[in-house]
């Protein structure tokens, strides 16, 4: 009988001790899966404040339509209906890039990357930083470039989310300007202009050569300018009598390069609408290409 009991408390023992090995296996998957989750949510943080960040540094005269705020995050409308997202938060234990602009360039964890963020005699930067996690280290990339390591980008051990991109951010009263103050003690005023708006539809947009398609366009708050356009292309920018169910008050009319042109076109380009008012400036534009030879 002893033995009996002695082999039941043995194989309650093991019973036990298998189920705590379990019991810990389940508690070191969960802290892995919060630890991914928590590494997924730093890298759209970190994005999303790097994409305002390089609206701030050059806005390519696209004013801020509205701001609206929840719990430390501003979604930030533009004049041409595209939306970013700005993030307060405070800092975590998960160490992300150090990212600065020194000599109009974009700095990573204090290299240079010889990118432009600011464009200079009236072109655009040359775009910002995209980042990633891979194999435990930030690694990051600009447009379709490949994706490298950033120095010194190990991930490290810590688990807790931080977002201290930016200090604080905050509308005025009268809700004509969005201030924004970074962790290096910079501050940028940003005005908001709510009447002013420059939206195309339907973009990008592929043509034949010859063809002609027109666009609904959104227009408010300014005085349209002539429309801006490629070597080889036309555009034209006519106001409607009145705005159609979708809100577009003007039309703007493209017509692509003749196939029968010696001139080589622009294959691959953009048609760009301005709005004026004042100082303020909306821009959106319109990605045209070819897609068949005359």
């Amino acid at each position: 009988m002893k033995h009996i009991k002695s082999y039941i408390l043995l194989t309650w023992m093991a019973v036990s001790l298998v189920g705590c090995k379990v019991d810990d296996l389940k508690d070191d998957v969960n802290d892995l899966k919060n630890r991914v989750t928590l590494i997924e949510e730093q890298v759209r943080i970190l994005n999303d404040n790097v994409e305002v960040m390089a609206y701030v540094l050059d806005p390519q005269q696209k004013t801020i339509r509205s701001v609206t705020e929840n719990n430390g995050q501003y979604v930030i409308t533009l004049s041409d209906g595209y939306t970013m997202t700005l993030n307060v938060g405070k800092a975590g234990s998960i160490v992300q890039p150090a990212i600065s602009v020194e000599n109009g360039c974009w700095v990573v964890n204090g290299l240079s990357t010889g990118v432009k963020a600011v464009g200079e005699n009236g072109k655009d930067g040359d775009g910002y930083p995209e980042f990633r996690v891979q194999n435990g280290k930030w690694q990051v990339r600009f447009g379709d470039g490949e994706w490298t390591d950033v120095n010194g980008g190990d991930l490290g051990t810590g688990t807790s989310l931080g977002d201290q991109f930016f200090e604080s951010a905050s509308l005025s009263e009268d809700g004509t300007v969005f201030t924004i103050l970074r962790t290096d003690g910079t501050e940028y005023a940003l005005p908001v202009a709510a009447a002013l708006t420059c939206e195309i539809e339907d973009a990008p947009a592929t043509f034949a050569y010859d063809d002609v398609k027109d666009f609904g366009v959104k227009i408010s708050g300014g005085e349209p300018l002539a429309p801006v356009y490629p070597a080889g292309w036309r555009a034209e920018l006519i106001k409607k009598e009145t705005p159609d169910a979708g809100g577009y008050n003007y039309t703007l009319t493209v017509y692509a390069p003749a196939g029968s042109r010696s001139v080589i076109a622009d294959n691959t380009s953009e048609i760009i609408v301005r709005v004026n008012q004042g100082t303020l400036w909306a821009v959106d534009k319109l990605q045209v290409s070819i897609t068949s030879a005359p």
